[in-house]
């Protein structure tokens, strides 16, 4: 993520179109003017950096009750 020098919001990249409307000034007029844009690295907590491990993980048993969900369903109609 990078971070508008001028304003400190933050995007995957300095555009143009943010610095006109933000700005009303090119992004080479903003980047003469307010310097680079800074790169940012997000960090997260150790719990939820485990919350996000755990809740991606599909177990077999989640696998299971869909299957058979969908199998009720098929021999229904």
């Amino acid at each position: 993520m990078f971070q508008c020098p001028a304003c400190g919001e933050l995007m995957e990249i300095l555009t143009n179109y943010h610095c006109m409307s933000r700005h009303s000034i090119t992004k080479k007029e903003l980047i003469e003017k307010y310097g680079t844009p800074k790169y940012v690295s997000p960090l997260m907590s150790r719990e939820v950096q485990n919350w996000i491990r755990e809740s991606t993980i599909i177990t077999r048993l989640d696998f299971d009750v869909a299957q058979a969900a969908v199998r009720s369903q098929l021999k229904r109609g």
